[in-house]
């Protein structure tokens, strides 16, 4: 009965010690800090796409993946109907970013040629844009026939 007693005694100092440590190193892993896109951004790679960019849309989640040199980000997606054939990534090449920048409202029209955007996307880039006055974004809602009443009362919902 000693001996039971003895052998439960350490399994249970066991468990104890045990959960302590993954407490202890749960609390210690960083939490990667987020930002839900306000406006689509333009995403450009060279890779050889079909076209020369494409559009990351508003709303995606972006994750902090930045060092002491680069601003990067991570981007999850789930897959749904591919598999892609993952293979060793060389050593000396550890991270290959595309390059994500903010889309100009004078870009628009170029995007669109290659790029389907929505009114809403529209008015989110016209919006956002830090590089016009807001007689300008005025102008560009009447070109673009975008009424900001419309999109204005649907983000306060």
């Amino acid at each position: 009965m000693k001996k039971q007693n003895l052998f439960l005694t350490g399994l249970f100092l066991i468990i104890f010690i045990q959960a302590a440590v993954n407490i202890y190193l749960w609390s210690k892993e960083e939490v990667p800090k987020i930002h839900v896109l306000e406006r689509p951004l333009l995403i450009s790679s060279n890779a050889g796409n079909y076209a020369q960019y494409t559009v990351l849309p508003e709303g995606t989640v972006l994750y902090q993946d930045s060092d002491h040199l680069n601003a990067r980000v991570k981007v999850y997606f789930n897959l749904q109907g591919v598999n892609f054939d993952f293979k060793e990534q060389d050593a000396d090449i550890l991270k290959q970013p595309s390059e994500v920048t903010a889309i100009r409202t004078v870009d628009l029209p170029q995007i669109m040629k290659s790029v389907p955007l929505t009114k809403k996307d529209i008015y989110l880039i016209i919006k956002h844009d830090e590089d016009i006055s807001d007689a300008v974004r005025s102008m560009f809602f009447k070109k673009y026939k975008i009424l900001p009443a419309d999109y204005e009362n649907k983000n306060d919902e």
